[in-house]
């Protein structure tokens, strides 16, 4: 009997698990709706006990449907946030998401700080960087910042909670605390936040190849895994769907688009210098397949656009095919604004040229137009080589955005044949 893979993803809409047998044939899965998210206006937190429920049960879930044994687990989860633990490795409150835009003042109010941070790190801090939101924290919760003896992210909490160890593989930290020129965290971020503790609450930071550890005997007893199966810490939810669906592990793809909760578009370099344009949001990660660089651009505005139109109007529905009208919509609908390729915490959602004869399945296509125009501009600015784009996410279920998306960007689209690209990606990671 051959052994197998257990792969995890913790996103921000779902938490999935699946085995893969020694071929990369998948040959079990488990889901479950993110229950942990709990959004308050700007305030948009994330329980980590729960969280560290819902993972546990998902890999329960999946290793109760196969007889193998497991030789590994690799996880990853939402990128950006901040989930903070004390000395025990217990949580301090809860974690604040990706999504959480209290600290998008702060952003608006330290730009010559923040061009200093950019020009040492490649990326400008928003409102979902670990460090704005420890500064946050520092200013408006002063006795909970004490408390915190590291500032993780979702996978580095996972693998916590998983082994009992605190690591960090450097791809996800660095474009926020250090520069992936040089391969390290820097102090500059924290001196010119004002922080008062800042790298030093990072993780240990260890090659991607080296960042694991084993199940702990608790850890095995509530996920059926066999105590000191070894525990890999992938790379970030992002790096994974984008190898999961090709890129740089599938010839002729050359860029990709993610719809989900956020909008992602990607592209390889041998250089990040190659890029046309470098928007402020913009992020740069060493790849972990070979030694070129991962170039994107994450929105705050994905496949949300459409779920929050759909709560504004309620007869907006959620799958159209094309309705071609003279609406124009500006897809900037959450609280934080946009990302990238903008970077502006007060851009805002519009529909232009809305009367009451609009239908709502115009409404629906014009925000389909949206999106499909800001991931043209995106590859634009990353000047990314012809070839195929590997479409993932929510929206590439849908054949008539896909072949519009084709159309717009004037490139072969590929749409991914599952919703499990992250947990494939993964699987080749391990």
């Amino acid at each position: 009997m051959h052994p197998v893979l257990v792969c995890l993803d913790s996103g921000t809409t779902a938490v999935k698990a699946a085995a893969f047998d020694e071929n990369g044939r998948m040959i079990a899965s488990a889901e479950r709706a993110n229950g942990a998210l709990r959004r308050e206006g700007l305030r948009v937190e994330q329980d980590m006990e729960v969280s560290r429920g819902e993972a546990f049960a998902v890999l329960r879930a999946c290793t109760e449907q196969i007889n193998n044994p497991v030789s590994g687990c690799v996880i990853t989860g939402q990128g950006d946030g901040l989930w903070p633990v004390d000395g025990q490795g217990q949580p301090v409150g809860r974690a604040i998401t990706w999504l959480d835009a209290r600290s998008a003042r702060l952003a608006a109010e330290l730009d010559p700080e923040l061009d200093v941070i950019q020009a040492a790190t490649g990326s400008r801090p928003t409102a979902a960087a670990q460090s704005l939101q420890l500064l946050w924290m520092q200013q408006n919760d002063p006795a909970r910042f004490g408390a915190i003896a590291h500032a993780l992210r979702l996978k580095e909490w996972l693998f916590l909670s998983l082994t009992g160890r605190v690591m960090a593989e450097p791809s996800a930290v660095l474009p926020v605390w250090g520069s992936w020129r040089k391969g390290e965290a820097t102090p500059l971020v924290q001196e010119a936040l004002g922080l008062r503790r800042g790298i030093e609450l990072l993780p240990e930071l260890t090659p991607i190849e080296s960042c694991r550890a084993n199940l702990s005997p608790s850890a095995a007893a509530v996920t059926g895994f066999p105590a000191g199966v070894p525990v890999l810490l992938g790379t970030g939810d992002v790096q994974a769907t984008l190898i999961g669906l090709g890129l740089g592990s599938r010839s002729g793809v050359t860029r990709a688009s993610i719809f989900g909760t956020s909008a992602i578009h990607a592209c390889l370099a041998t250089s990040p210098d190659e890029m046309r344009e470098t928007p402020s949001g913009a992020m740069v990660q060493r790849f972990a397949l070979d030694d070129r660089y991962l170039c994107f651009h994450p929105s705050f505005n994905g496949a949300t656009v459409l779920q929050h139109l759909h709560q504004q109007f309620a007869a907006i529905p959620r799958c159209t095919e094309p309705h071609y009208s003279a609406l124009v919509l500006h897809p900037f609908f959450e609280p934080g604004g946009e990302r990238a390729p903008w970077t502006d915490l007060h851009a805002r959602g519009a529909v232009l040229g809305l009367t009451a004869a609009a239908h709502p399945r115009e409404i629906a296509w014009a925000a389909r137009e949206a999106l499909a125009f800001v991931a043209r501009k995106s590859h634009e600015m990353m000047d990314a080589s012809s070839g195929t784009l590997a479409l993932g996410g929510g929206l590439a279920a849908d054949k008539h955005f896909a072949r519009f998306l084709a159309t717009t960007l004037r490139t072969q689209v590929e749409r991914s044949p599952s919703a499990h690209a992250g947990l494939r990606g993964l699987a080749a990671l391990g």
